[in-house]
């Protein structure tokens, strides 16, 4: 090996183990595991990395993705290993292992009431996962998204806020708490020039008018006439009647019609204008709300591409923490239990590391449910209980490994209760495979058999 180059490889790796537990200090998660997955990716065995990251994932509520590293951990070092530690109090509190689970299937179960629109349920799923997993932030903040979308901008800052307490520099919460408080901004702005507009000509101009109009009717031919025409003749007050009258017509047509068409011609400009006003504001507003509307739309595919990936990492999640449940029960010597759990698990899916403890538990678990299987189905053959005998012995089959030493036995015993319920055929199938497949008393006994049953 280039020692050289091995000692700078493991220089860079403590190097961003450093610059991960600085952000892990000052409560920056996110760039802290992007530091530690980078320590891991160059030196694999840096335990110190490894359970560093675990303890981030677990601040964030990733309890799978922590239980693997650290079991990971310690499987590349055992001696004061801080991993065995935190794997021994998990097992303690296997209460708290169950409630994880529980937390995880609501959230799993949301994104597929997602993918199915019925938000509703998703967040409903959402609130149940968030009470099981308080610090769950992928759950809080794909709450808060629906809080969001719904208008509901108190509940939405909450959880980005709470967030953010767990995490400063999570990327969707800091993303979240900007659209936000953003969003309240146009509360505040309120159009109102036109109330201001509206009020001019109708208060101040009409008056005006008005009186213009009356002084010109009363005042000044009632005086003329008291003074110039009062001692008229009969014919004389009917000319100066006429007369008046086309004067005031006159009077009317020249002063106050003009002033009056003006006016007129004044608020219709001025209504021209707040309307032309008014317009470009609605077209402003249509504008804004169609831009708003495709934002929308592409927030929802982003959105929904996320989840997508989202839930198929879950999926992976919640496989791999199948296996380190399976684990737990298996160092607890509950075999059947870690059995029964890994008959759940997608073995196609596991990463190498993960795969390397699943084929541990079942080379432990298998052949101690074997032989404890033979037995049961041992002792009730011999007690001609052969219904019950049938079914422990085919268990034992299920978890009969290459290594086993008992599959002979177990298979003759098979042959037996054929025998006696009349299943030839199947009682010459297990006889033959013994014969071709094993050595022993158990190949003499079984050529016995088939010689008497042909």
């Amino acid at each position: 090996m280039d020692m050289l180059l091995y000692k700078k490889a493991s220089d860079m790796s403590r190097a961003y183990y450093n610059r991960g537990l600085r952000f892990a200090n000052e409560g920056e998660l996110t760039p802290a595991i992007q530091c530690l997955v980078s320590s891991l990716r160059i030196d694999k065995k840096n335990t110190q990395a490894r359970n560093l990251l675990g303890l981030c994932y677990h601040a964030i509520g990733r309890v799978g993705d922590a239980l693997r590293e650290w079991v990971i951990s310690t499987n590349y070092s055992e001696d004061d290993n801080p991993a065995k530690r935190y794997l021994d109090s998990f097992q303690e509190d296997m209460h708290g292992l169950e409630r994880y689970s529980q937390g995880l299937r609501n959230y799993n179960e949301a994104l597929q009431f997602i993918s199915q629109n019925s938000e509703d349920l998703a967040t409903i799923r959402l609130k149940r996962a968030t009470e099981l997993i308080p610090n769950f932030t992928d759950a809080l903040n794909l709450l808060a998204l629906f809080y969001m979308k719904n208008g509901d901008k108190i509940k939405a800052a909450a959880l980005v806020e709470r967030v953010l307490a767990i995490d400063k520099s999570n990327p969707a919460a800091r993303q979240y708490y900007k659209e936000v408080f953003q969003k309240r901004v146009p509360v505040l702005r309120k159009p109102g020039p036109d109330s201001t507009t509206s009020s001019g000509p109708n208060t101040q101009k009409p008056p005006a008018r008005t009186i213009t109009r009356r002084g010109g009717q009363s005042s000044p031919f009632a005086v003329q006439n008291r003074r110039v025409f009062a001692k008229a003749s009969p014919i004389s007050g009917v000319v100066s009647f006429v007369v008046g009258l086309g004067a005031m017509a006159l009077f009317m047509y020249v002063l106050v019609f003009p002033s009056f068409l003006e006016e007129n011609r004044t608020e219709i400009d001025e209504l021209n204008a707040r309307m032309y006003a008014q317009q470009v504001a609605h077209n402003a507003v249509l504008e804004e709300r169609d831009q708003t509307i495709a934002g929308l739309r592409q927030d929802i595919e982003t959105t929904q591409g996320q989840l997508d990936t989202q839930q198929e990492h879950n999926a992976h999640i919640q496989n791999e923490a199948r296996v380190n449940t399976a684990h737990a029960y298996m160092q607890q010597d509950m075999h059947a239990q870690a059995l029964a759990i890994l008959d759940d698990v997608d073995a196609g899916r596991l990463s190498s590391d993960v795969m390397g403890i699943y084929t541990h538990v079942r080379q432990i678990s298998m052949p101690v449910m074997e032989q404890h299987y033979f037995n049961e189905g041992r002792t009730l053959f011999n007690a001609n209980e052969f219904g019950e005998a049938r079914a422990m012995l085919e268990r034992a089959v299920h978890n009969t490994t290459e290594a086993s030493t008992v599959a002979d036995h177990i298979y003759y015993l098979l042959g037996r209760i054929a025998e006696e319920d009349g299943e030839i055929e199947l009682a010459i199938a297990y006889y033959e495979m013994i014969i071709e497949e094993f050595t022993g008393q158990r190949v003499t006994w079984a050529r016995r058999r088939l010689n008497n049953l042909q």
